[in-house]
């Protein structure tokens, strides 16, 4: 077995994993919810010292929202550090990988139910919350996992993330029970309106052939940027979206100056069609003399009729009503409500849109099937390893931040320090996702 040196964590939330534990052991006595102390046996550490093993039982956590069970624990009272054996894992039917220094545990029908970083000393370490009832061995609960994903999807319907599941449209995303409770978060955040056509006469065959878009706002409170507005654009084609933020209206043709050079780059192709309203912002002579000089054709709703721009607009109460839920779910602060637009849109980008047949918006953009085993649930509580550059010996070696979603240039998640008031970007993460 591997020594590990370090504080006395048996009493506290982290767990090692060890590929050369032969059990899981621990010396916590709380931590189990079954424990017979009947059981005697011994250990042998890495020093060669041994140590009396004096029980053995059952053991139920939570990691990063998903309850888990052991069994076969051993209680050994002076061990300093819980320790979790890859072997024990393994003979449990579940597959452990190691890449890029992340290593990550498989069910094999759940999917991914545990991640972790390396940490200094090339240590693997896993925060787990205590649970007190007992289950099966390393087992999720079906109603955990579903909404569990509800939540990390920012409460996008169930059953658009049962339709994905089953399709295999998205990579990383388990398989899920059917009948998931009711969320009150969405009974609170996504109020009823009036319903606009679902089904245009007319679709796009191709990318960038028609853009819709609409300026939401002004929206309070300010962002800390000091942004008002936000500027929806959706391609009719594979209908992703993306959200520009503006601080006034009069930004808006400029904005739209830098989305149409940025995107036909991507796409190798030119805007030909944009659909708006008749809002100030898009009837100005500027606006119209920029669309007529790059041969982009105008669609105008009709005055006092938003549903002719019913494909912006449904986005539009989509977001705003995701964000709503995933404000209130975590009591977010209402600044931060770019943030949660960004991460909205990300997640609506990746899922399942009754418009596209077996796909969802990014892959038929990029012809590339995304992942989505990294979501996390949005407002979460994160610890995000701190640099050793960046600390002196005793510094603590993680920082409590909150999560506010990814940060695709980077591939990391976005942090928001309460402390600093800043954005933090990083990969090594640990999630308390039920923490408020």
């Amino acid at each position: 077995m591997t020594h590990v040196d370090v504080s006395n964590t048996k009493e506290s939330c982290i767990w090692f994993l060890d590929s050369g534990c032969s059990n899981h052991m621990t010396g916590g006595k709380s931590w189990f919810v079954d424990l017979d102390e009947g059981f005697k046996n011994s250990v042998q550490l890495g020093n060669n010292s041994k140590m009396v093993v004096q029980g053995k039982g059952k053991i139920r956590f939570e990691v990063e929202g998903m309850i888990q069970v052991l069994t076969d624990v051993y209680y050994v009272s002076n061990l300093t550090n819980n320790l979790l054996s890859i072997g024990q894992l393994q003979e449990k039917n579940l597959t452990i990988m190691i890449k890029n220094n992340v290593r990550k545990i498989y069910h094999y029908k759940r999917g991914l139910i545990m991640e972790t970083q390396m940490m200094m000393y090339w240590m693997f370490q896993v925060y787990a919350k205590k649970k007190p009832t007992s289950e099966n061995c390393l087992k999720v609960e079906e109603e955990d996992v579903g909404s569990l994903w509800h939540r990390r999807f920012g409460h996008l319907n169930n059953k658009s993330i049962q339709i994905m599941a089953k399709k295999g449209m998205v990579k990383g995303l388990p398989s899920l029970k059917e009948d998931v409770k009711v969320c009150t978060i969405c009974n609170m955040g996504k109020q009823q309106r009036e319903k606009f056509p679902k089904k245009s006469k007319w679709r796009a065959t191709k990318k960038l052939e028609l853009i819709h878009a609409d300026l939401c706002g002004p929206i309070t409170p300010t962002s800390l940027s000091g942004k008002k507005y936000m500027f929806v654009l959706v391609d009719d084609f594979p209908r992703k979206t993306w959200i520009h933020f503006l601080a006034k209206k009069a930004e808006t043709l400029e904005d739209v100056k830098e989305f149409k050079i940025s995107i036909e780059k991507e796409a190798k192709t030119v805007i030909q069609g944009l659909r708006t309203d008749r809002g100030g912002e898009f009837t100005s002579n500027k606006f119209n003399k920029f669309c007529r000089e790059h041969g982009i054709k105008r669609q105008l709703a009709a005055l006092y009729t938003p549903q002719q721009n019913g494909v912006a607009e449904r986005r539009n109460q989509t977001i705003m009503n995701m964000v709503r839920c995933l404000l209130s779910e975590k009591e977010m602060p209402r600044f931060l409500w770019p943030e949660a637009v960004k991460w909205t849109t990300y997640v609506l980008n990746r899922s399942l849109t009754k418009t596209i047949k077996d796909k969802v918006p990014e892959e038929r953009w990029t012809g590339i099937k995304p992942k989505v085993d990294y979501f996390r649930v949005f407002g979460s509580v994160a610890h995000f390893h701190v640099p050793t550059q960046k600390r002196i010996m005793l510094d603590d070696r993680s920082h409590r931040c909150i999560l506010l979603g990814v940060s695709e240039e980077s591939k990391a998640y976005r942090l928001y320090d309460p402390i600093t008031k800043k954005i933090k970007i990083s990969r090594d993460v640990i999630f308390e996702e039920e923490a408020q």
